[in-house]
């Protein structure tokens, strides 16, 4: 799906342009307008209307559904943005969270583990070297807010309550009761290059997905 600014720029509703203007920086500017405006993009495309015309709402917690729908039920989304790179999933009657972070460097990295993961993935991740553990650290994040972003109750679920199994293919150990049985969850770490951890996560056995990729955000 080839890139163009001008069309995201018209696809933004009034408050998104009002919102924008806001922005000091140009680059927040122009990576808001690439976020904000693939999105519509993109959902028009599965609904048959112009971009503008895309409505959202919220529930208590901030997590975005298309106006007038039930949660999680028909076509869904969920949009995840660091630096200049963003990723955007759409599926059909499940719940869905994806997260995207580009690894950089945490000056208290020993300090948020202690307090994000569970004792076994702690235990795991001090037992990687230490040139390791920087992407470790994002790849279980990301694997953490994907659910998190899924469910729609925000970080008051509880990151540590969310435990990843061992092994080399992510899968759910441990979950809040009330989110239903890990084996009900599907979860995929995505490789979108040099330096990124993301991860997709949806209520359902199995998925089949397919990633797309759009031009750059602009630098």
């Amino acid at each position: 799906m080839p890139v163009n600014r001008d069309a995201f720029w018209k696809a933004l509703a009034p408050a998104e342009r009002d919102r924008c203007s806001q922005f000091r920086s140009d680059i927040h500017k122009q990576r808001f307008i690439a976020t904000q405006g693939a999105l519509r993009c993109l959902l028009s495309c599965y609904l048959g209307i112009a971009p503008h015309t895309v409505q959202f709402e919220r529930n208590q917690h901030g997590k975005p559904r298309l106006a007038g729908t039930e949660p999680d039920r028909g076509l869904v989304f969920n949009l995840s943005h660091s630096g200049d790179q963003a990723l955007v999933a759409v599926g059909v009657d499940m719940p869905l969270g994806v997260d995207l972070e580009i690894r950089r460097p945490l000056t208290h990295i020993e300090g948020l583990v202690e307090r994000c993961f569970a004792p076994s993935e702690r235990n795991r991740w001090c037992s990687l070297p230490p040139s390791h553990r920087l992407a470790a650290f994002f790849d279980v994040w990301t694997c953490k807010e994907a659910f998190i972003k899924a469910v729609g109750r925000g970080l008051g679920l509880g990151l540590t309550r969310c435990v990843l199994a061992s092994g080399e293919v992510p899968r759910w150990e441990t979950i809040p009761e009330s989110c239903g049985n890990p084996d009900e969850w599907s979860l995929r770490s995505l490789d979108l290059g040099e330096n990124i951890s993301a991860a997709l996560c949806a209520r359902a056995t199995d998925i089949h997905w397919r990633l797309n990729e759009l031009d750059p955000f602009p630098r």
